[in-house]
């Protein structure tokens, strides 16, 4: 069995892109998905650049430090958002003003930009960006920020659904992820 690495320590993202990876690139018959640990010690960088940079980065960050561990693959993912006509590469300052202060409009879309890159064992590195688009409707209850999760999946309705991401099965939030990345992630060209 081979492993695949996903750079991240954020659950819901892993999550979301681990089940992605086995509908896609890395079946589950032939991969294990590991998701990163704070114990892994991956020495980090300051990331710069756009969410593609960044990926890229955090890829290349784990590769280094992890090399003894002989991966297959290691992802390194990075999230942008598209508000307004513009692409905000901070998505960590927007949280507060999407979940508080509404910066956008009850109806409004706008979408994640969610940018993989994928590191094999000899350093190639095979890179996309995907648009995700929702809708914004604001708060409905209470919740609690918590460190490694993403919670504005609590005010992002995918189109033509009555209710947010986070209340979406896993098979439900798969397949409306799959719908967009599938046909760019295939496209990249990772041999099996």
């Amino acid at each position: 069995m081979r492993t695949v690495l996903i750079a991240t320590t954020n659950k819901d993202k892993f999550r979301v892109v681990a089940n992605i990876f086995k509908k896609t690139l890395f079946p589950e018959d032939k991969y294990e998905i590991i998701c990163q640990t704070d114990d892994m010690n991956i020495h980090e960088e300051w990331e710069i650049g756009n969410n593609i940079a960044r990926a890229r980065t955090k890829a290349i960050n784990a590769f280094n430090s992890l090399k003894k561990y002989n991966y297959d693959y290691i992802v390194g993912l990075d999230d942008a958002l598209v508000v307004k006509g513009r692409v905000e590469p901070n998505v960590k300052m927007y949280v507060e003003k999407i979940l508080y202060e509404n910066y956008l409009a009850e109806g409004e879309e706008y979408a994640f930009n969610r940018a993989y890159c994928i590191v094999d064992k000899n350093k190639k590195i095979y890179e996309i960006s995907i648009d995700i688009p929702v809708i914004y409707y604001s708060l409905k209850e209470d919740i609690v920020l918590e460190d490694h999760t993403y919670p504005l999946s609590n005010v992002s309705y995918p189109i033509g659904y009555n209710k947010p991401l986070a209340k979406l099965s896993p098979e439900e939030e798969t397949n409306y992820y799959l719908h967009y990345v599938k046909d760019g992630l295939m496209r990249l060209g990772i041999p099996e």
